[in-house]
């Protein structure tokens, strides 16, 4: 009987996996919400770790640098994403110390910034440049940056 119930948990828990990597707690959380027991839980996230299934230090990589290189998250942004996701904060400031060694946070908010002040011709240029600040904090940049940024696109267009 309980080896039944593992298949089917395992099974639940490859097709979970199938759609986009997970992380351990994400993927848990989702076996306990189907009710599984406890035990069969972790027997099953005991099979999906040794057979490389899930790995949080890699999925923490990975999801930093596709948020990084789409969504043109900054560091306090990417920082509760990998939290919400159920990473250990120790891991989450590795991941990001690890991450944006690689990336220039400046050119990343002026990346963001240029895209976003097109959407935003014709606004008044106060208003534009409220919004545009509040767009980067939201994205997640730190305030030296943010100002630096804006302050530079503004004095371009103007």
């Amino acid at each position: 009987m309980d080896s039944e119930l593992l298949k089917k948990s395992l099974s639940a828990a490859y097709r979970y996996l199938s759609y986009r990597a997970r992380s351990y707690s994400e993927t848990q959380d989702h076996l306990k919400q189907k009710e599984y027991p406890a035990s069969i839980v972790n027997q099953t996230l005991k099979n999906l770790v040794q057979y490389g299934y899930l790995n949080d230090e890699k999925f923490a990589l990975d999801w930093g640098r596709s948020r990084i290189a789409n969504k043109k998250f900054g560091p306090y942004r990417l920082r509760q994403d990998l939290l919400g996701k159920g990473l250990a904060r120790e891991l989450v400031d590795q991941t990001l110390t690890s991450l944006y060694a690689e990336v220039d946070e400046e050119e990343l908010a002026q990346l963001a910034a240029e895209k976003k002040a097109h959407q935003l011709r014709g606004v008044d240029p106060i208003v534009k440049r409220r919004r545009l600040i509040q767009f980067l904090q939201r994205k997640g940049f730190p305030a030296d940056i943010i100002f630096k940024t804006v302050n530079h696109l503004i004095a371009d267009t103007y």
